[in-house]
């Protein structure tokens, strides 16, 4: 095979790729990245700030499953590809027409804005599936997960499809840990270099010898598996606060000299010689949680008319939150005969949002919402004069 025809290979390999966007899209947050408590799940793409990026499937298969929340994942769906595994988009602005449809109608018939529909809807390699969005929490930006049928298990999502990354990681420090010691790493996918990502695999050696390495190709999500993060990214006083510190359980003397090379999810490499400074590294002392009293009921906004990027008309209305947050299992809306109504919330900035194909702005809206703390509020709100 001449070696022409291997780069068109290469190449072509490259166009057929997956990319969930349709687009060539950048990572913003990765595969096993550290989230405090567990690791990320998945990856998360960037939108450029925006919404409404039509998200495709990866093959053929089935919607099996649709939420529409106002926390967490957001507007979110399972689709089962034809390999018999699960792919999870979240964090939607809107759900393929089909889905929407039947989504609307749960919420109607429950009279609730939380609701979650099992299905059976087939599509095609490359249908859309939904549109890209902001719900949930966060900016605009779409959150991808492979996952084993039964959820239990999930895969680096970047073995199955077009992860952009221009940039490989930074090696920074080396120093002494407990047991062993712990690498200083930072990745980041383009310039600016804005959002932090863990990376994809690492080796480290001593005297060309095999020391330490690992590789996020699929994580539990057993809580207690996600735990263990704890001992893999170690928390510690450090000035900056952006890299993790990768703990290696292998016991070497301070100044001595080792190699890491890191890799990562789109392949690049780093390389790099240190030297383990003397002094070790101190866990950071976690400051005890301020327990804020809260007697106020949440305050509602001047409300504005803004459409959609479907260029449909919303009414959004910001809430001045109380400390506790919104109790959604206490937030209402209904029209002057009593009549329950559809409504969202985004998280940035914290707006009740309602659709014109759900209410007539020009009538009057009874509001009622209450925080965790059971303080509540009552209001009529008119959306355009």
């Amino acid at each position: 095979m001449g070696r022409g025809f291997c780069v068109i290979l290469f190449f072509a390999a490259i166009a057929w790729a997956y990319q969930p966007l349709g687009r060539t899209a950048y990572l913003t947050s990765s595969f096993g990245e550290d989230r405090g408590t567990r690791y990320h799940m998945g990856i998360d793409f960037s939108t450029n700030m925006e919404e409404g990026w039509p998200v495709i499937a990866p093959s053929d298969g089935i919607v099996e499953f649709a939420a529409r929340g106002a926390f967490g994942y957001g507007r979110h769906l399972k689709f089962k590809a034809a390999d018999e595994y699960v792919w999870l988009f979240a964090h939607l602005g809107e759900f393929n027409e089909k889905i929407d449809a039947l989504i609307r109608k749960e919420m109607l018939k429950k009279e609730k804005a939380n609701v979650q529909l099992f299905l059976k809807i087939r599509f095609k390699k490359g249908d859309t599936l939904a549109y890209s969005g902001s719900t949930g929490i966060g900016n605009p930006h779409l959150h991808v997960e492979r996952r084993t049928s039964n959820s239990k298990i999930a895969f680096n999502p970047c073995k199955k499809m077009q992860c952009t990354d221009t940039i490989a990681p930074f090696i920074l420090d080396a120093a002494p840990f407990d047991t062993g010691f712990a690498v200083k790493i930072v990745d980041y996918s383009r310039e600016p270099l804005e959002n932090p990502m863990s990376v994809y695999s690492l080796e480290i050696y001593q005297n060309k010898e095999l020391i330490f390495s690992k590789k996020y190709d699929s994580l539990f999500s057993d809580p207690k598996e996600a735990a263990k993060i704890k001992d893999d990214l170690i928390r510690v006083e450090d000035a900056d606060s952006v890299a993790d510190w990768h703990f290696a359980n292998y016991k070497i003397k301070a100044k001595s000299k080792i190699l890491v090379v890191a890799k990562d999810f789109a392949g690049n490499v780093s390389k790099k010689e240190l030297v383990l400074r003397p002094d070790s590294l101190k866990l950071r002392q976690k400051s005890p949680a301020e327990v804020l009293p809260d007697s106020i009921p949440p305050v509602l906004g001047d409300v504005y008319l803004k459409p959609d990027f479907a260029e449909r008309l919303q009414c959004r209305i910001p809430v001045l939150d109380s400390l506790s947050g919104l109790d959604f299992d206490s937030v209402d809306f209904r029209d002057k005969d009593g009549k329950w109504v559809i409504f969202d919330y985004d998280s940035e900035p914290k707006e009740l949002v309602i659709e014109s194909r759900d209410f007539d702005f020009t009538d009057i809206l009874n509001v009622k919402l209450c925080d965790k703390k059971k303080n509540c509020a009552e209001a009529e709100v008119k959306c355009k004069q």
